[in-house]
Order: C-alpha cells, then sequence, then structure tokens
C-alpha cells in the first residue's frame, strides 16, 4: 500500500514538474516572438518614442525614394538653421531628416540613422503626409506642391498676444 501511494505521489511530482517546464516554455517563446515583432526593421530606440515617429522612420526605411527631394520646411535645409540641426545640411529634403547617406548601400557602412526627424514634428508630419498622399496615387510633383502651398499660407512673427496688451 506504501508503495502504491508513494507511486501515485511521484507520478504528481512528475506531473507538476513537466506541468512547469511547460508554461515556463511557452512563456520564454512568447517573449522571444513579442520582442522580435515589436521592433522587425531593428529602427534605432529613438524612432520607437511614439507610434507616429516609428511609422514615419519605417516608411523613410522602406520608401526612401518618395522623400527624396521633397521640401523639409522646420529649417534643416536652410544654411542659417544648420546650427540648430545637428551642424549637417539637410540638402536631399525629407530624407535627411531621418538617415544620412546612400540607403540603397549597407547600414553602417553607406548609410546611418539621422535622430533629426524624432525629435521634429513637422518632420514626421510632413513624412506621413507624402506616405498618404502617395497611398492617394499623387505625383510626386503633386505632393511638392501640396508641401509647398501648406507652407505659403503660413506666416510668422515675432510679435506675441503679451507684447500687444502692454501698455
Amino acid at each position: 500500500m506504501d508503495k502504491k501511494i508513494d507511486f501515485k505521489r511521484s507520478l504528481k511530482n512528475s506531473n507538476l514538474v513537466w506541468i512547469v517546464l511547460i508554461v515556463l516554455s511557452l512563456l520564454i517563446a512568447f517573449m522571444v516572438i513579442k520582442s522580435s515583432y515589436n521592433n522587425p526593421l531593428n529602427l534605432p530606440e529613438y524612432a520607437l518614442k511614439k507610434d507616429i515617429v516609428r511609422e514615419g522612420y519605417e516608411y523613410a526605411l522602406l520608401h526612401p525614394q518618395n522623400l527624396e527631394g521633397l521640401p523639409c520646411n522646420c529649417g534643416c535645409m536652410d544654411p542659417a538653421g544648420v546650427s540648430a540641426h545637428g551642424g549637417r545640411l539637410h540638402s536631399r529634403g525629407l530624407l535627411d531628416c531621418f538617415m544620412e547617406g546612400d540607403p540603397g548601400g549597407e547600414f553602417g557602412k553607406d548609410w546611418k540613422w539621422d535622430s533629426h526627424a524624432s525629435d521634429c514634428g513637422l518632420c514626421i508630419e510632413d513624412a506621413i503626409l507624402v506616405k498618404q498622399k502617395y497611398e492617394e496615387g499623387k505625383s510626386k510633383e503633386e505632393i511638392r506642391q501640396i508641401l509647398e502651398e501648406k507652407y505659403s499660407r503660413q506666416t510668422y512673427s515675432n510679435d506675441t498676444a503679451y507684447d500687444e496688451h502692454q501698455d
């Protein structure tokens, strides 16, 4: 009788060990799969801070030709604004806000990421606008006109509401 009870206990214990091992294996597999799906394009950490920033960097990586040559309006293409934009004049348009070098080449050798767009709402907003317009079937020239029209309506002033109310 004691042998039967011991056998049942050892069987229960071994079943418990197997159940624990299976559950742990499933948890580890889930974590590995989840982490690989979080960043399948291996974007830099700063590109993952917000969904819209991630979307912009993904688009720049997958469709660099669509951003190249389109104007950026945050000042990074203006020699006077270079110091505020990492000291590098962005001469290829929106593409330079996301990466430096030839995106058709090898990462690290021919090109590298640029963090500028991750902190620039205008660059991200315009890249997403470009993506949407291409999805609507617009040409690069039509998109350039849309961007130019968007910024032609903006005016800038050093006057503030506070200045107007002082007497």
